[in-house]
């Protein structure tokens, strides 16, 4: 049920690109390995991902996987190589900036999840700012398994999604939870049909198109930062607003309300 890549469309170390309308779709594309974030896809999706991030004429960025399956994870193969501890280091690293992009970056990123989302391909749809799961997709955890601890941000993002009790059992644990205690969790935003999470996805991305790109870019600065307090939070709240106020868009935005027609807010 997947939507299937158009004829022109090229797969480049694991990962397809395509363009629709104003989103860009990045699909982990390693069937043969459920998808699995091999040393060489993690490079491109980076790129990819920072291409897309700072790109005009993006207004939003859909992660996803093909054949059905999200992404199960790091490339258990690639571990059993036991490399050195600075080559180990250095892969989890690009996950690092994948992670920081999806969570600091100036757009917002709508993770589209169908089947398993194991290991770090369950912590990159966490770290998403809105995850939308076709039914009968499952999320684990599944670090301990193997003998590592929660990666990519997930000892992070997780207690924000479901709070630190269910963080906890899911990640001592290694449990797979199915869509339905996913979303029950916080760890999904919305079931969909089952192979329709792209579509809900894109339908999604749609809605920022009223949001000004500033706003937005400056709005998940500020939740990245989390701030721990109220003075914290009015303090980066009196930082972002002074500059928003003298922005193009904002005078935009005003204009358009007093003239009764749509703002054309372009990031300026």
């Amino acid at each position: 049920m997947d939507t299937p890549p158009p004829p022109a469309a090229e797969i480049v170390d694991g990962l397809l690109e395509q363009r629709h309308g104003d989103a860009v779709v990045l699909t982990l594309h390693a069937p043969e390995r459920r998808n699995a974030l091999s040393p060489e896809l993690r490079l491109r999706l980076r790129a990819r991902l920072q291409g897309a991030l700072e790109a005009d004429d993006v207004r939003a960025v859909v992660l996803t996987g093909a054949q059905g399956t999200f992404s199960a994870g790091g490339d258990v193969r690639q571990m059993a190589e036991r490399p050195s501890p600075a080559l180990a280091r250095q892969r989890l690293q690009v996950l690092h900036d994948i992670v920081r992009a999806i969570v600091g970056g100036p757009k917002p990123v709508i993770a589209a999840v169908e089947g398993q989302a194991y290991g770090a391909g369950f912590s990159l749809a966490a770290a998403c700012d809105h995850v939308i799961a076709g039914d009968g997709a499952s999320f684990c955890a599944v670090f301990g398994r193997i003998g590592l601890v929660a990666d990519c941000g997930l000892l992070w993002t997780l207690p924000q999604r479901a709070g630190w009790g269910a963080t906890r059992d899911l990640l001592l644990t290694a449990r797979v939870v199915h869509t339905a205690e996913a979303a029950s969790l916080g760890l999904v935003d919305r079931v969909v049909p089952a192979g329709g999470a792209l579509q809900a996805a894109l339908d999604h991305a749609a809605a920022y198109a009223a949001i000004g790109p500033l706003a937005l870019a400056a709005t998940k600065s500020a939740l990245a930062r989390r701030p721990a307090s109220l003075d914290d939070a009015l303090a980066i709240e009196a930082d972002l607003q002074a500059a928003l106020r003298v922005s193009e868009d904002h005078r935009e935005a005003c204009d358009a309300f007093l003239s009764k027609r749509r703002a054309t807010m372009v990031g300026r």
